[in-house]
């Protein structure tokens, strides 16, 4: 079912569209759900871009490397890295708020 899947060809300029639009919303705004999905389509992307995989960079194995289109996934990986720890941050600077507190009274 997968493979039928894949072998659409609309899903490799969906699915890089995609990644693109939740890259520049993930450094625009960063969300947990944003780091998430765009984890996801990483990984997504890594399994599809067979027909335009490009040249070979690292061969580890006769039938598996690392290719010039899996560097997008590498960087949607660390922007979304980026995003997490960036959402982490802003979590962890956030004041603690008193209990009986109203937020913007004084």
């Amino acid at each position: 079912m997968l493979h039928s899947l894949l072998a659409v060809p609309v899903v490799i300029p969906v699915t890089l569209l995609a990644l693109a639009v939740c890259t520049a919303g993930a450094l625009a705004r960063p969300r947990v759900e944003t780091g998430l999905v765009l984890g996801l389509l990483a990984a997504i992307w890594s399994r599809v871009n067979t027909p335009v995989e490009g040249r070979i960079l690292h061969t580890w194995t006769a039938d598996r490397g690392f290719t010039e289109a899996d560097l997008l996934s590498v960087a949607a990986l660390a922007v979304a890295l980026l995003t997490l720890l960036r959402c982490a941050h802003r979590v962890l600077r956030r004041p603690a708020r008193r209990d009986g507190a109203v937020a913007g009274a004084r």
